[in-house]
């Protein structure tokens, strides 16, 4: 993967550093023109970062036709223009524009259906129950040295033997009996650390579980087809309180936890120039509630001083400088307005970046953490208006931060991909129009059409209303024009062609997003897809796509999570849980690829070996074995449909013993009776009867 070398650090150096480096900034007293010059960077950053997200790019990334009401093409717009068609919203200027016009504001929610159907795809690869990534041992481990020494003395006391019986010494037989015994001993200490592997992968499954990876996991996956980016983030250690019960009294301990959640693609902020999130810094805008912040104070590392300089300046709440998308998000998302703050959140600023070690040393961090004052060191700081409450040197040995950021369709070079509403936004925006169209037309041509002239109408005659057996009352023409003063029209009607142009929009979505309606369950599906061997086919195609996005999510995510995690064990634990010299695999490309064939592949091995011959070779354990995992692939409890062997040994032992006695009665039955005559009297007087 290209990564820098690992230094283990010795557990003593690296409690004495992280103590030395989690030194909290003192920033309490200052006004915002009078802060020291780390705020002043962060502040500078992130004045850089936000300017980027409100840019007009210079080249339109799929603006439609039909769209007009974007008039800048920023990235914060794109953002809203994803959820608004996820969301099936139109935006307030589009909405302005229908209402002039007074027709539909129907909304096809096309987007929305690809999105679910992506989301859907890929949760059924990565949230399986099945791990997508697994830990492979050293493929040459080492015998240990006292193993060694034991294959040489035995084989030196076989000599002896030999030699005491009289025996000539073979030399060529005891160097072929060592090379087997080495042989043996490398096949065991491949066996074993095959086994500390599938240990330590449980081990990191453990961590992942409890710090709630997989459901983070699952909301990235519902933010990667939306978005044209998604971030995952972590691991965060976080104080939480177990409870344990002794002799019947409940013990509570708080202790720290690792976690990983899924951060907003609105709150995530890089430097303009970056083509890879690892290369770039990074800005999260956090928010806290004020229960939060009282969480953090005494808590090892944070400035309690700025902490309740903060509550005390900021009691109802504060918000970081308003961007102009703020109000429509929350709208959006259902949240409360961005303006009101009713809630009293605090907003602040969480920067992973480079800092000059200058700026650190006036910022109060010790002379003895900073080596060189000129050269750059990569810091984690959190910072609530003017008040820093925490700052740190960055303990990820890699100097790398906690996010992961994926995309649906990649960009290369740059972070910024493309989700599938930028995708099909034309083709939306044309079903949108025809959809609309049709409900227009639907209800202009639902009825007749009724032309008045109300200056022959009589008094009191209602002309606004019609229903049936209706009296109209009119007047002469002073002129003597004797032409009807009402008349009916039927408008006609377009539903069919608008139908026609609405469904070939829904046919190019599928071709465009690569998401067919058929993998989202609609069986609105013809050609091909109308045999089983024509929708495999077309599965399989459409399933290209989503191997892309599978090895995307792969490298982006899973690669480097599982390897900063491994990481992080490996510095910090002192119980020898990791060996070291596991290699991290991760195959969600592999499982896209192959879950089905394997399925395939399994049904036609239980009917290849359905005779008596593979039967008695594979035996009943190995059969149950393929069964078990079948109906796991179809999403059925394997374990409990199929006996566990176990409980097959027990029927077959029952089974074993029916027949032995069994046939020991049938042997007993046909026994020779005393004095020449069978046991059974019917089958001697039968025997007599035929002599």
């Amino acid at each position: 993967m290209g990564e820098s070398i690992l230094r283990v650090i010795p557990e003593g150096e690296l409690q004495k550093r992280d103590a030395e480096a989690a030194v909290p900034v003192n920033t309490v007293g200052m006004e915002f023109s009078e802060m020291n010059r780390l705020a002043s960077h962060i502040r500078h950053r992130w004045d850089i970062f936000r300017r980027h997200r409100t840019e007009v790019l210079t080249t339109a990334t799929s603006e439609s036709t039909f769209n007009t009401d974007d008039n800048s093409n920023t990235l914060n717009n794109r953002l809203l223009r994803s959820l608004r068609a996820y969301s099936g919203e139109y935006s307030p200027e589009k909405i302005s524009q229908i209402g002039q016009f007074g027709g539909s504001k129907v909304y096809a929610k096309i987007t929305t259906v690809k999105c679910r159907g992506a989301t859907a795809m890929l949760r059924d690869i990565f949230i399986n129950g099945t791990r997508t990534w697994d830990i492979e041992a050293t493929p040459d481990p080492d015998v240990p040295q006292e193993i060694q020494g034991n294959i040489d003395e035995l084989v030196m006391m076989e000599a002896q033997h030999m030699q005491q019986a009289g025996e000539p010494i073979d030399e060529i037989a005891l160097a072929e009996r060592k090379k087997q015994l080495q042989f043996a001993s490398k096949q065991a200490a491949k066996k074993k650390a095959d086994e500390e592997a599938d240990r330590s992968a449980e081990i990191l499954e453990d961590f992942l579980v409890e710090g709630g990876f997989y459901e983070a996991l699952g909301e990235f996956l519902i933010d990667l087809p939306i978005y044209y980016f998604a971030v995952l983030k972590g691991p965060v250690v976080k104080m939480t309180k177990s409870l344990s019960w002794q002799d019947g009294k409940m013990i509570s301990v708080m202790e720290p936890k690792m976690f990983w959640g899924r951060v907003s693609p609105f709150d995530l902020y890089w430097t303009p120039g970056a083509t890879h999130i690892q290369d770039a810094e990074v800005i999260e805008k956090v928010r806290y509630s004020r229960a939060d912040l009282n969480l953090l104070l005494g808590v090892e590392g944070y400035n309690d001083e700025a902490i309740r300089a903060v509550l005390e300046k900021y009691k109802d709440g504060y918000r970081e400088y308003p961007d102009e998308f703020e109000s429509e998000r929350s709208d959006l998302e259902s949240r409360e307005d961005f303006h009101m703050n009713r809630s009293g959140l605090i907003e602040g600023l969480e920067y992973h970046g480079a800092v000059q070690g200058q700026d650190l040393i006036d910022a109060g961090f010790p002379l003895k953490s900073i080596d060189d004052p000129l050269l750059d060191y990569t810091v984690v700081i959190w910072m609530i208006g003017e008040f820093i409450i925490k700052a740190q040197i960055n303990p990820n040995p890699r100097d790398r931060h906690g996010y992961y950021v994926s995309s649906f369709e990649k960009v290369p070079g740059s972070i910024p991909g493309q989700s599938v509403p930028d995708i099909i936004d034309d083709v939306q925006d044309v079903a949108n129009a025809s959809l609309r169209s049709l409900v227009n037309n639907m209800s202009i041509a639902s009825g007749p059409q009724v032309a008045v002239n109300e200056d022959r109408l009589g008094p009191n005659t209602d002309a606004d209303s019609l229903y049936p057996w209706k009296r109209w009352r009119f007047e002469d023409d002073p002129m003597g024009n004797t032409t009807s003063p009402i008349s009916f029209f039927q408008p006609e009607s377009n539903a069919r062609e608008l139908l026609e142009v609405f469904n070939q929009m829904s046919v190019l979505a599928d071709e465009t997003s690569a998401i067919p309606r058929y993998l989202t369950g609609s069986n609105n599906v013809g050609g091909a897809a109308k045999t089983a061997s024509g929708l495999s086919m077309l599965m399989n195609n459409a399933s290209k796509v989503l191997q892309n996005i599978a090895a995307q999510i792969d490298n982006d995510v899973f690669a480097p999570l599982l390897q900063d995690l491994y990481d992080f064990i490996m510095l910090t634990d002192t119980t020898g849980m990791l060996q070291g010299d596991e290699n991290i695999r991760v195959r969600g490309v592999t499982v896209a690829i192959q879950k089905e064939q394997d399925r395939m592949r399994k049904l036609e091995f239980l009917q290849i070996s359905g005779n008596p011959i593979d039967s008695q070779i594979v035996g009943m354990e190995g059969r149950a074995a393929i069964l078990r995992d079948i109906a796991d692939d179809l999403g059925m409890p394997g374990e409990k449909i199929v006996p566990s062997e176990a409980e097959l040994k027990a029927k077959q032992e029952a089974e074993r013993k029916a027949m032995q006695e069994q046939a020991a009665a049938e042997q007993a039955a046909n026994a020779p009776a005393p004095g020449g005559g069978s046991a059974n009297p019917e089958t001697d007087n039968a025997f007599r009867t035929n002599t």
